[in-house]
């Protein structure tokens, strides 16, 4: 399972943040992070961005809530080990198509 991002923690948010706050957190971090030449504050101000393009604009903050729930809710069944059940896999063998060899 792939990393996924957790842009409210990238920009120090709650997860019930108003858009304002949202706004807010972005352009304070980014104006301190503009002032330092380095590549490590270069690659922040990237993630910061990347967050920001995401959470500040409504409809793409509720499709990265969504595919956030997912994500928590299939790690979660990965961590108590429920991966595909076995009810799954039996019937997934019987519903592919069959293909002659």
């Amino acid at each position: 399972m792939s990393k996924f991002v957790d842009y409210y923690t990238v920009l120090g948010i709650p997860y019930h943040a108003h858009l304002r706050v949202v706004e807010e957190a972005y352009w304070e971090q980014a104006h301190e992070l503009k002032k330092q030449p380095t590549r490590k504050a270069q690659r922040r101000l990237g993630e910061i961005n990347e967050a920001y393009e995401v959470l500040g604009t409504p409809h793409r903050r509720l499709r990265y809530d969504a595919d956030w729930a997912d994500y928590a809710s299939a790690a979660r069944a990965e961590q108590r080990g429920h991966g595909a059940g076995f009810l799954q896999t039996f019937l997934g063998f019987f519903v592919r198509p069959f293909r002659p060899g």
